[in-house]
């Protein structure tokens, strides 16, 4: 980077997005060694320090950069909200955002005149509205408008932060988008004052209306594609969006902003540069306001308009210029835009655009191409090695069939939206908007055909594991030094050399070294991907906060095993939203085994997407005859696993396992199958007892006191350091007497919310009185308990003050 200006606000930025991303802990050590580094650049300069042609003035500058970048990035957190959760509570607002639909309605609600008892409460939310099951609303909802100021009455939450590692971070979305959270309102909306609606916002409304009335079973897609509202696309459309790597379009981001901008481009291919330059700005101003400022948008449009104001006076100013100088803005007006994905990504990929693009046109390889598809192929590649990382980091998915769509279906689903545009730009003349719009549906059509074919496709989406910091900071330092230019890379580090004592700089002309110097370098890269200090004698338990159930992850040196695997619901499934990418971010490929309790759903409701997805050895279950035959079982597991042998194992009390770790795991129960009881699944729970270096953990899935007495009966002892409650805390899970046969260290409770009352009361009150620490993980998120010879250790995902040592 040759421009000054570029570098001192780079430096900013970069200090700021290394303070966003460490812990809180984590900062204070690298705020003291920045501050050491600008001491060492300012008072103990010496001449041989220099990079390039910068010397100590702009190394000092740009030192000092990073360091107020750092300093101000430490603030980011301060306008997340605390978690908060009112069940009934009176509110009045503005509605600055609003749509409504047959079965919901959502929007945005600036709070006014709010209660005095209701601390923590924020200003901006986001409000849910739903039909009765008669598809009615209450009273005055039906009615109401953007602008408008209501009363009503609802559900108020500030969500809590992720307790899972690696986890969707909803406090974070939310302070983003300048909200503190949502709203479900119950019962009747009062109008208080009517607003003026605004003009995008009418236009929005006629659109919709249009497409919902002639083009129904498609009229989501369509919404989405332009506004990206993607809220009434069936889950199967979206998964099919998602495997064929073009679920972007969905999201109005920075590829929309780009076939706006190509669109008005082309449009008023006859005006002078700047005039064009200025309309294309005030449409991609105008569409921003059609989407309601969805920040994605609003931050792709900040940063299109940049990249387009460079264009201004024949490239007098750096697009890149304009790029860096409206992240330092964005960075400076919230700090906390740094760690949002959506933000990385469209950062990354415009950087992409603009310094990547030009190189790989140039390409011998590309210059094969007809001139625009080398253009179009150039722009997607250079997108997609810019934001990379970024998605394997956050998604931890790589979709094959994308490069292919992204070239093709991308470029019809791009004509969609400038269809689509067109059509709004004339929905005051129906006529003529409906001829654009059937064009749309037409290519719709067509390009839904391309990407079911593509999604279809071996291999089209699968999952990748983390490969962690060290490949960002390889990756990234890779294209640096293709852009700046191999030889001027390794000038540099000659003429660092010469520092060296004089005889190894005398040893780095001979090239037989500087290949082994190469060589050294691959060999520790490859080392530190591996990790290999991290073998050694720990045991790992994971309770994973899937929500409503269970599901537990052992790791030693050697072996990885899941218990259980977490609910499936209609919107939730835990293997596809929790377990598998936690599996990613921990860089696990395989399962030695997995076990299923039982048949229930909230214990086995993941197994079906774990096992599609992640190679299993052995599945384990518990031996109870024909109920393995029952819908339940055959819903739960594939049929290839129930049926082999060689895969299958079926456990009984008594049966023993033992791991080349030294891990050792006895079946506790299912003693013989129970039948007649309240809760025959829970009865035949497979219940398992963990030893490891003498420390023992009783998994207990969902037993219930017909279970216990079998155990009971059997004369074995049960006694454990450490227990999983069965049934999430349950009343009917409790049996005093024999839970006094036992004198844990600490005791865990898988649950979340729920309509059952889970834990109870007496479960939590009787442990209690026992002095016993109890670890939850609809408090507490997911919780590791770690052993090894020294001790143990409980580490959990929130809150973390409340960690357990000996």
């Amino acid at each position: 980077m040759k421009d000054p200006l570029l570098r001192r606000a780079a430096a900013v930025v970069c200090g700021g997005f290394i303070a966003v991303q460490p812990k809180q802990e984590v900062r204070i050590w690298i705020l003291a060694f920045l501050v050491l580094l600008f001491i060492r650049l300012w008072f103990l300069w010496k001449p041989s320090d220099f990079w390039g042609k910068m010397y100590k003035p702009e190394i000092s500058f740009l030192a000092a950069g990073i360091l107020i970048g750092f300093i101000y990035g430490m603030t980011a957190e301060r306008i997340i909200a605390p978690p908060l959760l009112i069940q009934e509570i009176e509110l009045e607002g503005k509605l600055e955002q609003w749509k409504m639909d047959q079965a919901e309605a959502e929007g945005v609600i600036l709070l006014e005149n709010t209660p005095q008892y209701a601390e923590g409460l924020g200003q901006k939310y986001a409000i849910y509205v739903f039909a009765d099951s008669k598809g009615q609303f209450h009273q005055g909802w039906d009615i109401v408008e953007q602008g408008d100021r209501i009363r009503f009455a609802g559900r108020l939450e500030q969500p809590q932060e992720p307790g899972t590692e690696g986890q969707f971070n909803l406090p974070l979305y939310n302070a983003v988008r300048g909200l503190s959270g949502s709203i479900t309102a119950k019962g009747n909306a009062i109008l208080l004052n009517k607003g003026v609606p605004g003009i995008p916002w009418k236009i929005r409304e006629k659109v919709n209306h249009m497409i919902k009335i002639n083009w129904p079973e498609q009229s989501g897609i369509m919404d989405g594609i332009l506004f990206g509202d993607s809220s009434r696309i069936p889950a199967e459309t979206l998964n099919m969006y998602k495997a064929a790597g073009v679920m972007h379009i969905l999201a109005a981001s920075g590829s929309n902003i780009a076939f706006v901008i190509a669109l008005i481009w082309g449009i008023f291919f006859f005006l002078p540069r700047k005039v064009r330059i200025i309309w294309t700005i005030g449409a991609v101003v105008l569409y921003t306001a059609l989407c309601q400022y969805n920040p994605p948008i609003l931050r792709a449009a900040i940063l299109g308009i940049a990249v387009l104001t460079g264009r201004m006076g024949k490239g007098k100013m750096s697009s890149l210029r304009w790029l860096m100088f409206a992240g330092l803005m964005m960075f400076i007006s919230k700090p906390l835009y740094l760690k949002d994905i959506s933000f990385q990504l469209s950062f990354a990929a415009t950087w992409g655009m603009i310094v990547l693009t030009p190189r790989l046109e140039k390409n011998l390889w590309l210059q094969k191409f007809p001139g625009p598809l080398r253009t179009l192929a150039a722009v997607f590649l250079s997108t997609q090695i810019a934001a990379l990382p970024i998605l394997i980091n956050a998604f931890h998915t790589i979709s094959l069939a994308g490069f292919l769509t992204n070239i093709v279906a991308l470029f019809i689903l791009g004509a969609v939206l400038q269809f689509g545009l067109l059509g709004t730009a004339l929905v005051l003349f129906p006529s003529l908007s409906k001829i654009f719009f059937q064009t749309g549906f037409w290519l719709l059509r067509f390009s839904d055909s391309i990407l079911h074919w593509a999604a279809s496709l071996p291999f089209a989406y699968f999952w990748v594991l983390n490969p962690g910091k060290i490949f960002w900071m390889a990756w990234y330092a890779a294209l640096g030094i293709w852009l700046a230019g191999r030889e001027k890379v390794w000038f540099i580090f000659r003429v660092q050399c010469r520092r060296l004592p004089r005889p190894f700089k005398n040893r780095m002309q001979d090239k037989n070294l500087l290949f082994c110097v190469k060589c050294l370098f691959l060999a520790v890269f490859i080392f530190l991907l591996n990790f290999p200090w991290l073998q050694s004698d720990m045991l790992t338990i994971t309770f994973l906060d899937v929500g409503q159930g269970d599901c537990m992850l052992i790791q030693t040196a050697e072996e990885n095993l899941i218990v259980d695997t977490g609910p499936r619901k209609e919107n939730y499934d835990a293997g596809e939203r929790v377990l598998v990418p936690y599996l990613m971010e921990k860089q696990i490929k395989q399962l030695d085994m997995v076990f299923i309790t039982h048949e229930d759903h909230d214990h086995c409701g993941g197994a079906k997407y774990l096992l599609a997805n992640i190679p299993v050895k052995a599945l384990g279950v518990p031996e109870v005859g024909d109920r393995l035959e029952n819908p339940e079982w055959q819903e739960a597991i594939p049929l290839e696993f129930l049926h082999k042998r060689d895969q299958l194992v079926r456990l009984l009390a008594g049966d023993t396992l033992a791991f080349s770790s030294g891990l050792k795991i006895e079946v506790l129960a299912p003693v013989s199958t129970i039948g007649g009881t309240a809760s025959d699944a829970n009865n035949n729970s497979l219940v398992l007892l963990l030893d490891y270096l003498g420390s023992r953990i009783l998994l207990t899935g969902d037993m219930e006191k017909e279970e216990m007495q079998q155990i009971s009966d059997r004369g074995v002892k049960w006694s454990a350091n450490f227990i999983k409650i069965p049934h999430h805390g349950a009343k009917g899970a409790l049996d005093t007497s024999w839970f006094d046969e036992t004198d844990p260290q600490a005791v865990f409770i898988s649950v979340g919310k729920n309509s059952f009352g889970h834990p109870s009361p007496e479960v939590l009150a009787y442990w209690q009185e026992r002095n016993i620490k109890i670890f939850r993980t609809d408090i507490q998120g997911t919780i590791e308990l770690k052993i090894n010879h020294e001790g143990f250790q409980i580490i959990p995902g929130r809150y973390r003050d409340e960690r357990e040592f000996e």
